[in-house]
C-alpha cells in the first residue's frame, strides 16, 4: 500500500518542527463544467526544519503525530531565493 503524497507551497514555519503547506488543485464544476481552484492547508512534520516560506515541497501521509499533524515533509522540490522572499515581503 503506497502512501498519499501532495505537492504545495510552504506558507508558515513559525512552529517548531512543523510547517504549514497550502495545496491548490483545480476542480471542474459538476453543472457548468468550469474549472476553479480549491486550496487547503496541511500541517506537516519537518524534523530538520529545512523548508522555508515560499518553497515548493512534497509531503506524504503518516500516522497522526498530533491532533492536526498527519503529514511529513518528503522532499523540497524548489527552494525560494532570498531575493524572491524580499519581493514577496516575507521576513527571513
Amino acid at each position: 500500500m503506497s502512501k498519499k503524497t501532495l505537492t504545495g507551497t510552504v506558507t508558515s514555519t513559525k512552529m517548531q518542527n512543523t510547517i504549514t503547506v497550502q495545496v491548490v488543485r483545480e476542480v471542474r464544476h459538476p453543472k457548468y463544467a468550469k474549472l476553479y481552484k480549491v486550496s487547503k492547508k496541511f500541517h506537516a512534520h519537518d524534523a530538520k526544519e529545512e523548508a522555508h516560506v515560499g518553497d515548493l515541497v512534497t509531503i506524504e501521509e503518516i500516522k497522526p503525530m498530533s491532533k492536526t499533524k498527519t503529514w511529513q515533509l518528503k522532499s523540497i522540490d524548489r527552494k525560494v531565493t532570498k531575493l524572491q522572499q524580499q519581493l514577496q515581503g516575507v521576513e527571513i
